[in-house]
C-alpha cells in the first residue's frame, strides 16, 4: 500500500491528475475525484456504474455534449449512456476530431465499444465507483467484463473508490496492481445514529410528519434540518409512505428509474433526477447511491432498511459511507 499525502482546508483533492496504474482509495467520498479528471488537460474516458452519475455530473438527461464551467475554463464532455444510435456514434467521432483535450463520461458497457472508435493508447481511463464491479457482477457481468478485459489498453488506467474492495475479493485480474490510499491531513467523521425498529416505514412516516408539523427538524447542536433525505430502494415502499403522509407532487423529489412500471406505482407524482431542485422530501433509489452529488446546506439523510425485502438491505460498511 502506498500513502498519497493530501492537504487541503475544504475537503477537496487539490491535484493535477490523479494517480496513475493503480486502485486508489480517495477514503473521503464527495471529495472531487471525478472533477479532477474532468478539469485537467488530458484526455480521459470516465467509465461510471449508472447513468444517474453521468446526469449528475453533465447536467444532460440524454447522451450528447455539455459544457462545464470551471474557474479558468470551460471544458466539453461528451456523455455516453443509453441506446447507441448511428447519430450518437456520429457525434462522437465528430468530437473526437475536433480540437482541445477530450472528455467522456461513460457507463461501464460502453468502453469497450468506445475502443473501437478511438485509440486508447491516446486516453487516460478512471473507473470511477469501483467497488461496483463487484457489487454488480451477478446481474451485469457483461458490462463489467468489458471493464475488466480491456483496461490495459489505455495510456494509464485508475481504479477508484473510497469504498475500495476488500483484498480477500479483488477479482484476480487486479491482484497485481499497486493500490495507494489518500492520506488527508484533515477528516470529517461521519454520523450516524442506528435506530432499530420492527416498523421501520412508519418510523419514516413519523419523521416526515415532524417536518411537516414544525417546517423542520431539530438536529445536533440546535441545528434545523430543513430538507430531509430518505434513502429507500423500493419505489412501492416510496409510494406507500407518500400515500400515508398525504404528501403531494410540490413537496417531494423521487429519484428512480423512469419505467412503466414505476411511472404506475407514482401516479400523480413527477420522477426526477439528481440535478432537479431539492424538495423538503427527497426519495432516493439505488439509482443513484453511488456518486451522485446533492447540495443542501441543512439536509438530514435517512437510509431506511428492511429485513422483510431484499431490495431496501443496505450494507453498513459500503452503501453508507
Amino acid at each position: 500500500m502506498k500513502d498519497l499525502p493530501i492537504i487541503s482546508n475544504d475537503g477537496f483533492l487539490h491535484l493535477e491528475d490523479l494517480p496513475h496504474n493503480c486502485i486508489f482509495n480517495k477514503v473521503v467520498t464527495g471529495c472531487g475525484g471525478t472533477t479532477v479528471v474532468l478539469k485537467n488537460t488530458e484526455d480521459y474516458i470516465i467509465a461510471v456504474p449508472t447513468t444517474e452519475l453521468i446526469i449528475n455530473k453533465t447536467g444532460r438527461t440524454d447522451a450528447g455534449l455539455s459544457t462545464l464551467c470551471f474557474d479558468d475554463r470551460e471544458q466539453l464532455v461528451y456523455g455516453l449512456f443509453g441506446k447507441y444510435t448511428a447519430n450518437i456514434r456520429k457525434e462522437l467521432v465528430c468530437y473526437l476530431q475536433t480540437s482541445g483535450t477530450k472528455k467522456i463520461i461513460c457507463t461501464y458497457d460502453k468502453l469497450p465499444m468506445l475502443i473501437g472508435l478511438l485509440r486508447p493508447k491516446n486516453f487516460r481511463l478512471l473507473i470511477d465507483e469501483y467497488h461496483c464491479l463487484l457489487k454488480a457482477y451477478s446481474y451485469r457481468q457483461k458490462a463489467i467484463d468489458g471493464v475488466l478485459e480491456n483496461f490495459r489498453q489505455f495510456k494509464s488506467f485508475c481504479f477508484m473508490s473510497a469504498t475500495p474492495i476488500l483484498p480477500s475479493f479483488k477479482p484476480d485480474c487486479l491482484q497485481d496492481i499497486e493500490e495507494v490510499q489518500a492520506q488527508w491531513n484533515e477528516l470529517d467523521k461521519m454520523k450516524v445514529q442506528l435506530i432499530q425498529t420492527n416498523k421501520p416505514y412508519t418510523l419514516a412516516s413519523n419523521i416526515i410528519n415532524a417536518y411537516k408539523r414544525d417546517g423542520y427538524l431539530n438536529m445536533v447542536d440546535g441545528i434545523k434540518s430543513y430538507e430531509a433525505f430518505f434513502f429507500i430502494n423500493s419505489v412501492t415502499d416510496i409510494a406507500g409512505i407518500l400515500k400515508h403522509c398525504n404528501l403531494s407532487n410540490d413537496e417531494v423529489r423521487i429519484i428512480c428509474a423512469d419505467t412503466d412500471s414505476n411511472r404506475e406505482k407514482l401516479i400523480g407524482y413527477d420522477i426526477s433526477n439528481s440535478r432537479s431542485p431539492n424538495k423538503m422530501f427527497n426519495f432516493i433509489t439505488s439509482k443513484s447511491f453511488e456518486g451522485a452529488d446533492y447540495y443542501s446546506k441543512t439536509g438530514l439523510c435517512f437510509i431506511v432498511s428492511s429485513s422483510t425485502n431484499q431490495h431496501t438491505h443496505a450494507s453498513i460498511d459500503t452503501d453508507i459511507p
